[in-house]
C-alpha cells in the first residue's frame, strides 16, 4: 500500500516563497525546505510487501506444477500365497498278509487284530468235524460302531485245519452232536471263492451268539472263516436290539477281499544235456 504526500511539491513551495518578505520569507523558506524534505520522505516511504506476502503472491501467480511421480520400484513383490498344510489321508483299509497259511485280506484300520494265543477260541468254538484246527487271526469290530444297542462283540476270525480231507472240509460239526440236529451247509460264491456256509445261533434272549461259518478247501488245508456277533441284554439297560444284518454286512466286506495263494508245484531240476538221472535209470 502507498501513503499519501504530506505536503505540496518543492516547485510549488518555491513559487509561493517569492511573495513573502525577506525575514518572513527566510523563515517560511526554511519551513518549506523542512517540509519538502519531509514531503520527499513521506512520498518515497511506500509500504513494501513483506517476505511472507511476496511468497504468498508468488505462489498465487505461479501456476501449480504437477508433482512428478516418484519412480516405481523395479522389484515386483512376489504374490503372497497362503501356505497349505498337506494332510495325508489314511487308507480306509489295512492289508493283512499271512505267508505261513498263504492268506491275505483287507480290513478297516479301526478294527483290532489278535493272533495266536491272544484269541479266545473257547468263546467261539471252531466248527470242524475233526479236531486239529488252529486259530490264525481274529479281527474285532469296535463296539461303538453301533452305540446304544445290545451288541457285546463282533468279529471276523480265520481258523485252519490241515488234518481234514476235502470231503470233511465241506462238513460242519453239529452243535448238539447228534445226526438229527446236523446242520446242512449251503454253497456260496463270494469274491471268487466257492464256500460252504452254515449259521449257528446259541444262547437265550439275555445273551446270545450268532455265528456264520464258511469253509474252503485249498492247498491241502481246510480254511474256516467265522463271522460272528454276541449280544447281551443287561438288567436296567435301555439298549435296543442291534441290527444283525448290518453287522454281518460289514464283516462280509472283509470276507470278500480274502485271497489264498496256491502253492506252486515243486520243480525237479533237469540234469545236464546228454545225461540221465537216477530216476530215469530206474524207469528204464
Amino acid at each position: 500500500m502507498k501513503q499519501f504526500n504530506c505536503f505540496a511539491s518543492g516547485k510549488l513551495a518555491g513559487a509561493q516563497a517569492r511573495h513573502f518578505s525577506r525575514p518572513v520569507g527566510i523563515a517560511v523558506i526554511s519551513g518549506l525546505l523542512v517540509g519538502s524534505a519531509l514531503t520527499v520522505g513521506c512520498s518515497n516511504n511506500e509500504s513494501k510487501p513483506t517476505a511472507s506476502e511476496n511468497q504468498m503472491s508468488t505462489s498465487q501467480m505461479t501456476p501449480s506444477q504437477p508433482v512428478a511421480p516418484t519412480a516405481a520400484s523395479s522389484v515386483t513383490p512376489a504374490p503372497v500365497t497362503a501356505s497349505r498344510k498337506i494332510v495325508k489321508k489314511r487308507p480306509a483299509t489295512v492289508k493283512y498278509n499271512d505267508e505261513t497259511d498263504g492268506l491275505s485280506f483287507r480290513y478297516p484300520w479301526q478294527y483290532s487284530v489278535k493272533r495266536g494265543d491272544a484269541i479266545d477260541s473257547q468263546s467261539i468254538p471252531m466248527d470242524f468235524v475233526q479236531q486239529g484246527g488252529e486259530a490264525a487271526v481274529s479281527i474285532d469290530m469296535p463296539k461303538n460302531y453301533f452305540p446304544d444297542t445290545d451288541l457285546a462283540s463282533a468279529f471276523f476270525r480265520v481258523n485252519v485245519n490241515k488234518n481234514l480231507t476235502e470231503a470233511e472240509c465241506g462238513q460242519f460239526a453239529s452243535p448238539q452232536g447228534s445226526e438229527k440236529d446236523a446242520i446242512q451247509p449251503s454253497k456260496l460264491s463270494l469274491g471268487g471263492l466257492e464256500l460252504q456256509e452254515v449259521e449257528d445261533v446259541a444262547g437265550d434272549d439275555s445273551k446270545q451268539e450268532d455265528t456264520k461259518y464258511y469253509h474252503l478247501f485249498q492247498n491241502g488245508a481246510c480254511y474256516e472263516f467265522a463271522l460272528g456277533l454276541s449280544t447281551e441284554d443287561k438288567a436296567g439297560d435301555d439298549a435296543s436290539p442291534v441290527n444283525r444284518e448290518k453287522v454281518f454286512r460289514r464283516l462280509e466286506t472283509i470276507l470278500a477281499t480274502v485271497k489264498i495263494n496256491s502253492e506252486a508245484a515243486p520243480q525237479v531240476a533237469a540234469g545236464p544235456a546228454g545225461t540221465s538221472t537216477p530216476q530215469d535209470e530206474a524207469v528204464k
